[in-house]
């Protein structure tokens, strides 16, 4: 009788045992999965970001994947994976927290993606993880940071009424259907017509932003749908008492048959190393067109955001 009963408990803490531990297929794990579809960017009730539409543009096309599960002595950073991915996990049972965060390409740039600074993380609790399971996660939101954290110094979306556009006369508003962007209504966009014979065409803020911290985060983000090539410079009027001084940052090429795209592009960079920090700045546009050709530059949803 006691031998038997010895038999019944090993039995009872073998199938335990084997439960609470991973799924092996010969010497390989077998992992569970984490699918994610895509991520969108909504408002934050608490901070009430704004009414227009289009501020809420975005492009993240990957994430960054972090699991912890009780025990672990830290946390397990599964990679970046572009957009929409399947993650294998090699974990199994309950697994603390998922922690995911939006990655987007700095400057447009893939091999420069990025964990966007001003995009919350994304935390979801207590998941099961089993062997050839898939967590479908579809697509998930996030949100700006706090407006304690993060401060928009300048917006345009293009929006019709009485407002003047904060962009000089060189661009002007459309609202013809088939070129503002179609996710964000027939609000209206940007626009400036190059003419045939044009090489160049320039256009800046109408403000000249201030920014104290030299220690700051310093981002434009656009939407953008061209023909001809822009330069993407920053401008300052004051720099030094001297003349003004203009520094390109980047060129986005035209591109029309890829229609509107979103760019996240990194101005800290160049304020840094050109103005040594200096608190003036304006953002400033150059239409680049050496082969003369008429052409179109839409733009739309811009932002400079800082933190």
């Amino acid at each position: 009788m006691k031998y038997s009963k010895l038999i019944i408990f090993a039995s009872v803490v073998a199938a335990i045992f084997a439960a609470a531990c991973d799924r092996y297929e010969g010497d390989t794990i077998v992992p569970a999965y984490i699918k994610i579809d895509a991520i969108n960017v909504v408002d934050n009730p608490s901070d009430s970001w704004s009414q227009e539409k289009g501020f809420f543009s975005s492009n993240i096309d990957a994430v960054n994947v972090i699991v912890w599960k009780r025990g672990d002595t830290a946390e397990t950073n599964l990679g970046t994976f572009q957009l929409p991915c399947k993650i294998p996990v090699l974990k199994q049972g309950l697994v603390d927290y998922i922690h995911i965060l939006p990655v987007v390409k700095q400057d447009g740039i893939a091999g420069k993606r990025i964990t966007y600074p001003f995009y919350q993380s994304i935390n979801i609790d207590s998941v099961i993880f089993n062997a050839d399971s898939v967590i479908d996660l579809g697509t998930l939101q996030t949100k700006y940071v706090s407006k304690s954290l993060m401060k928009v110094l300048w917006k345009e979306m293009f929006e019709p009424g009485p407002g003047d556009i904060t962009l000089d006369s060189t661009v002007s508003r459309c609202y013809s259907l088939d070129t503002v962007r179609p996710t964000y209504g027939d609000y209206g966009c940007g626009v400036v017509r190059v003419p045939a014979g044009s090489t160049s065409i320039s256009f800046a803020t109408d403000t000249t932003y201030n920014i104290s911290d030299p220690l700051a985060i310093l981002y434009l983000e656009m939407d953008y749908w061209s023909d001809v090539d822009l330069s993407v410079e920053l401008c300052n009027p004051s720099y030094q008492d001297g003349p003004i001084n203009l520094k390109p940052h980047m060129t986005i090429y035209g591109k029309p048959e890829k229609g509107w795209q979103k760019i996240y592009i990194n101005l800290g960079s160049t304020w840094s190393q050109h103005f040594n920090h200096y608190p003036d700045i304006r953002p400033h546009f150059t239409i680049l067109n050496e082969e003369g050709g008429a052409g179109n530059l839409f733009i739309d949803n811009i932002k400079l955001i800082v933190m």
